[in-house]
């Protein structure tokens, strides 16, 4: 049996709203370039918090994981890329 996913859902379950409420400045416009280059719907200013419209699944997936990369500690990611690496190995 295969569940849609629903971008709230997904919202929801990874608590992407207060995570990119909570970005500093820099990471702040370092997400909002990268999902600008996505076509991801987003507006950030100054001293204002990162908006963004997700309206897919797949869309909710990219802000999640463009938001990981600013956040989440580097050798977390760089465990990640190995264990990636590692099944990409085995096939």
């Amino acid at each position: 049996m295969q569940r849609t996913l629903h971008p709230d859902d997904f919202a929801q379950r990874y608590d992407l709203h207060s995570t990119a409420a909570t970005l500093d400045r820099v990471s702040r416009w370092t997400v909002y370039g990268r999902l600008q280059a996505l076509n991801i719907a987003c507006d950030c200013g100054c001293d204002r918090p990162l908006t963004i419209a997700v309206n897919t699944a797949a869309e909710a997936i990219q802000v999640w994981c463009v938001i990981q990369a600013c956040v989440a500690p580097k050798a977390d990611l760089a465990n990640h890329l190995n264990r990636c690496w590692q099944q990409r190995s085995r096939r």
